[in-house]
């Protein structure tokens, strides 16, 4: 049965002489739909009409739109979404009884049974508490209960993971997987990352400046591409597959010794504790190199950059830094003044700094834009008239005016589409041939930080649980927080998607608080010991590698020989 047919849905906004999108295509009951392109393609707007929500103004045709049963939709971004000043329990009960006939008491047992069917523990606890004392992961799935709530037919996810870390994801695809399965409910997934699409489709639509270019399976998209845009979107997906050779140098630029970030929380009676933000930590960054760094929300990596930078002071510890560092921050829009001109935005740390006369801050901008390709921008714009590719390019350009020796990208490319994240991968290592600069990459992202990155360490609360060559700890993971990151990496194979096995889909906890004298990750641990409960573990290091877990413990391990080579214990 089809449950939505469209043919010619053209949307066009006012001032507009093209439309930003028309498009045909049906969804079939039961079906597992992806939209795919690039940021700019028109899947949102496509989508949004279906749902009736574009602005007034906006004129929207179409030859044929027939639609069966209902719809609902789960948007990219949950804070948004989510009214900030209303319980969770509230918005979802609100949901149930502007469309179902039920009493107050029935639309609150529905909430607090859509919550535990979503993977939400304490349902009824969750159901007091507002969106901001909510994690992503959480947010997301409170939204994906609302969508459920009025039991739809069709269910469009916009770039419903985008912002999440590669843990929460996979078990918001193995939810919405699960749901359809169970349901029979139609799915209309839209994302720029064809991983995700491998993961939770069987057929695809390509989609570029508003038009649908190509249609298939998800086998045929990903092994024969037709189109070229297609082919180009598959083949910037297969790069982030590529490890970077090995570059290593004697000089180090970069050099931590059980740097450490603690915070004191006071409790309603007085008493007052020390949180490990980030737990003594030691790493060394070499001239040319790019480490990095990955791990889950809440882990200590932004905390981490931030001491690095000066912004907050460490609690323990030290670092040396042999020249400059400077950060570029995930946010543009919000690390941009949104009414100065781009001249402005790049000679200000120059300014402050009083590098140069007012002509020699010109020409050092000027090679800075060309630095970054984009040597033609008009620098009278403001960033509101430049892409989100554009202003990171900006961005890139602004933090290389003063010469740093150390780069820290801190989430910087995560909220680009496949295509515009190749292209800034590819300046980041085109710039650093030529410079010899070195970068601290922090991404939650595995997939990019394996593109860009030589060697890397896995952070979990604070605590630098592995650290070694990129290559190998892909090949080999040692840490079993590691492997579990691993293994919820998207496949881009629709083969290899289709036999990775789900994850669980409860939410997961922050254990900090249950572990205070034992291992921060034993509760997740399937490998946990006893000791593990009781102490925190050691740094064990081998060569390369260096792990934080009592299996690569001699008392674990036994008595070693001098020629003794340690290998992965799980």
């Amino acid at each position: 049965m089809k449950l939505l047919e469209v043919e010619n849905l053209t949307v066009q906004y006012p001032g507009s002489t093209n439309p930003a999108c028309k498009v045909s295509f049906q969804v079939e009951s039961g079906e597992l739909l992806g939209i795919a392109g690039a940021s700019g393609a028109g899947k949102s707007t496509a989508m949004l009409s279906l749902m009736g929500i574009l602005p007034e103004q906006v004129q929207i045709t179409s030859e044929k739109l027939k639609q069966h049963g209902t719809k609902a939709m789960i948007f990219q971004d949950a804070s948004a979404s989510l009214n900030p000043l209303v319980r969770v329990g509230k918005q979802l009960t609100e949901t149930i009884l502007a469309h179902q006939r039920c009493t107050g008491k029935e639309a609150r047992e529905r909430a607090e049974t859509l919550l535990d069917e979503v993977g939400i523990q304490n349902p009824g606890q969750r159901m007091k508490q507002y969106p901001f004392e909510l994690s992503g992961g959480m947010k997301q799935r409170v939204a994906i209960a609302i969508a459920l709530a009025c039991n739809p037919d069709l269910i469009i996810a916009d770039e419903p993971t985008t912002a999440l870390d590669v843990t929460v994801q996979r078990q918001i695809l193995d939810l919405l997987k699960k749901i359809a399965e169970e349901t029979h409910t139609a799915i209309v997934l839209v994302s720029h990352d064809l991983g995700v699409i491998a993961s939770m489709c069987s057929r695809v639509l390509v989609m570029k400046e508003g038009r649908i270019v190509e249609e298939g399976s998800m086998e045929q998209i990903f092994y024969e591409p037709v189109h070229p845009y297609t082919k180009k979107l598959s083949d910037m997906a297969r790069k982030l597959y590529q490890v970077p050779e090995k570059k290593r140098t004697g000089e180090v630029i970069l050099r931590t010794q059980g740097l450490g970030r603690s915070f004191v929380k006071n409790s309603l009676f007085g008493k007052s504790r020390s949180l490990e933000a980030v737990e003594p930590l030691s790493f060394e960054i070499h001239k040319g190199e790019t480490f990095g760094l990955v791990g889950e929300s809440g882990s200590g990596k932004t905390t981490l950059a931030r001491m690095l930078t000066g912004i907050i002071p460490p609690s323990c510890g030290s670092f040396s830094c042999e020249g400059k560092i400077q950060m570029i921050f995930q946010e543009t829009s919000a690390s941009f003044d949104p009414e100065f001109s781009l001249e402005r935005i790049l000679e200000e740390p120059l300014v402050i700094q009083k590098k140069g006369s007012k002509k020699e801050r010109e020409k050092r901008v000027a090679e800075m834009l060309g630095l970054v390709q984009m040597e033609k921008i008009d620098v009278r714009k403001t960033t509101a008239a430049l892409s989100g590719g554009q202003r990171q390019r900006i961005a890139v350009a602004r933090a290389l005016l003063l010469n740093p020796e150390l780069l820290i990208c801190d989430e910087s490319f995560s909220s680009q589409d496949i295509l515009t994240q190749s292209q800034l991968l590819e300046l980041l290592e085109e710039i650093q041939r030529k410079t010899q600069l070195s970068y601290l990459f922090i991404s939650h992202d595995l997939q990019v930080v394996r593109r860009i990155s030589q060697r890397m360490g896995v952070m979990y609360l604070g605590s630098m649980v592995e650290q070694g060559l990129t290559a190998e700890i892909y090949e080999e993971p040692w840490h079993p927080y590691t492997k579990e990151l691993l293994r919820a990496m998207l496949p881009l194979d629709p083969k290899k998607a289709a036999r990775q096995k789900r994850l669980i889909l409860k939410e997961t906890r922050n254990h900090s608080q249950d572990t205070e004298n034992g291992c921060p990750y034993a509760p997740r641990c399937r490998y946990a010991m006893e000791c593990c409960h009781k102490e925190k573990p050691g740094n064990y290091r081998f060569g390369e590698r260096e792990v934080r877990c009592f299996l690569y413990s001699e008392a674990h391990t036994k008595k070693r020989a001098k020629d003794y080579h340690m290998t992965s214990q799980i």
